[in-house]
């Protein structure tokens, strides 16, 4: 397709500039992994917040289902209106795979025919242009391991497949884990999505060019790492506000006597 051209030059002139370092074909894609997950940070960021937010908002939406239970226009309006106000994206989880398709469309394209892709004067377009096959880990990164006829050499191919579907379920539950038990129907469709998401990448990755299925891979554990991250920053950072609200509430407790006389220098400013 015309429109994942420019997609597809930009993704291999970055491996094929990334490799004149490397010299490693399985790393380069590795690294390019890594460099789009952070130019794609921000959305990262707004997803694993809008998940954790719906995490913490498990036990006002049990109230407001409890609240509403017999007119389910108004639950679906109340729902409506605290996912706005808490900043919650049922559906973001998403928002960062969307993004990503024409990357993985444009990757795959490059893997099939490198040399359409890559710049001749690389030194990468050398090595594929002399090799019929550039491995990693005893695996040809350009073919998927459905073609690969023996049982025997496809063990490594299966191996990668299987860590895809461990990493992509490990990430998910990451972040999804206290709402488990939710009976809120956005919240239940964002765990199936999550259940669902990593068998669907091991499915296909037993179709697609090696290379992207170590692009699926280094992702997911790239993100982990994000997650981690980003839920230990937050977390920091409310229990820094709770510290400092208790404290608030400790000096106006322990002097009483100043607060009200606070209150009524401020009545008589007004008067």
């Amino acid at each position: 397709m015309a429109i994942l051209e420019p997609f597809a030059l930009a993704i291999a002139f970055l491996l094929s500039y990334i490799y004149d370092f490397i010299a490693s074909y399985g790393f380069s894609i590795a690294i390019l992994t890594i460099v789009i997950n952070v130019i794609i940070f921000p959305l990262t960021l707004r997803q694993t917040r809008s998940t954790k937010r719906m995490q913490d908002a498990q036990s006002d939406i049990k109230a407001l289902q409890k609240k509403h239970k017999d007119n389910k226009e108004e639950l679906n309006k109340a729902m409506a209106g605290m996912y706005k106000e808490k900043g919650i994206n049922p559906l973001g989880c998403i928002l960062p795979l969307i993004v990503q398709m024409p990357i993985w469309f444009a990757l795959f394209r490059v893997l099939r025919e490198p040399l359409s892709f890559i710049p001749d004067t690389s030194k990468l377009f050398n090595a594929l242009e002399n090799s019929t096959s550039l491995t990693f880990f005893n695996m040809d990164l350009q073919i998927p391991p459905s073609e690969v006829s023996d049982w025997v050499e496809r063990a490594p191919y299966l191996v990668l497949i299987l860590f895809v579907i461990l990493t992509a379920l490990y990430q998910q539950q990451q972040i999804t884990k206290k709402s488990n038990n939710s009976n809120n129907p956005q919240a239940q469709q964002m765990q199936m999505i999550g259940k669902v998401m990593p068998v669907f990448f091991g499915f296909i990755s037993w179709t697609l060019p090696t290379g992207l299925v170590v692009y699926f891979l280094t992702g997911n554990i790239f993100r982990i790492g994000q997650q981690a991250l980003i839920v230990k920053l937050d977390d920091r950072e409310e229990s820094k506000k709770e510290n400092t609200k208790d404290e608030e509430d400790e000096q106006k407790n322990d002097n009483p006597v100043q607060e009200n006389s606070r209150k009524n220098r401020k009545k008589r400013r007004r008067k």
